[in-house]
């Protein structure tokens, strides 16, 4: 966490934070005395908040922001842990960023939404603040106040944006069940549409639309997270492993394996098995 200007009461700060590997919320609440700005670093994050009376459902996908109103109780449900920028706006920065010292100026509510503009400044702040520490804090207080000023330019946008229409929820888990079941098989998505009863070019669409990834990608995931679990739990052989997420042969899911971790398979075991010994000393 980065702070620049911390609150002195009137809310006249901002506060940057980077957050990685959130763990997966079950309803969990929280409320901030600042308009808050996210920004989402991470894979494709399925979603639902509650947001004082207004709820939403949406995935979540890298670059996309979020915007939450000062003060509003917020409950939120996610799937997965999550990684993501955070930048919190004080009321009276805001009110200074508007040229209006003294009402009460609210920046709208937005589950998601995009905008490079206010994109690049949230980067661009975090990155001054990474590099520089505290001597950044008048680019951070500058930006912050032009931030601000491309929010209240959005308060006509509606608070829950429609969704493009993705998979019916059944189809959809039908269809993610049916990927777990024959990740050994390499399924092909001609089979994958066909056990879903769809047409294959409209699937692969609407199933993108609903996960934020094409099937190869999302059978990937699926894999990549099986065998973490697989080598972390130490008892299973590589090759047995290799077999049953769907590789031929070894040095194939090392490959695959190296490619989306920066490790080998055998690396990543060593790791995890010095980790639980340093946890149980």
């Amino acid at each position: 966490m980065f702070p620049f200007a911390p609150d002195d009461g009137n809310g006249s700060g901002v506060t940057l934070s980077v957050v990685e590997e959130l763990p997966v919320s079950s309803g969990t609440r929280f409320q901030f005395s600042g308009a808050v700005l996210s920004l989402h670093l991470g894979r494709p994050l399925p979603i639902r908040q509650q947001r004082e009376d207004i709820a939403h459902a949406w995935t979540f996908t890298r670059g996309d922001l979020s915007l939450i109103p000062a003060g509003w109780q917020t409950t939120c449900w996610t799937e997965r842990s999550a990684d993501f920028m955070q930048i919190e706006l004080g009321q009276e920065l805001v009110r200074r960023a508007a040229g209006d010292a003294d009402g009460e100026l609210d920046l709208p509510c937005l589950f998601s939404f995009d905008d490079p503009l206010c994109r690049e400044l949230s980067l661009s702040m975090v990155a001054e603040a990474q590099t520089h520490g505290a001597a950044a804090r008048m680019y951070v207080e500058s930006a912050a106040i032009v931030l601000a000023q491309r929010l209240l330019a959005l308060k006509g946008r509606t608070p829950a944006p429609t969704p493009r229409p993705g998979l019916p929820p059944a189809l959809l888990r039908r269809a993610q069940e049916f990927l777990h079941d024959q990740m050994d098989r390499n399924p092909g998505v001609t089979e994958l549409s066909s056990a879903v009863g769809m047409n294959v070019d409209h699937f692969s669409r609407m199933f993108k639309r609903s996960t934020g990834l094409a099937p190869h990608q999302y059978l990937g995931n699926i894999r990549l997270e099986r065998a973490k679990r697989l080598l972390v739990e130490g008892r299973a052989p590589i090759i047995e492993i290799a077999y049953e997420i769907g590789y031929a042969n070894p040095s194939q899911f090392s490959a695959f394996f190296r490619k989306r971790t920066g490790l080998s398979p055998t690396e990543f075991r060593r790791n995890a098995q010095t980790a639980a010994a340093s946890v149980r000393r």
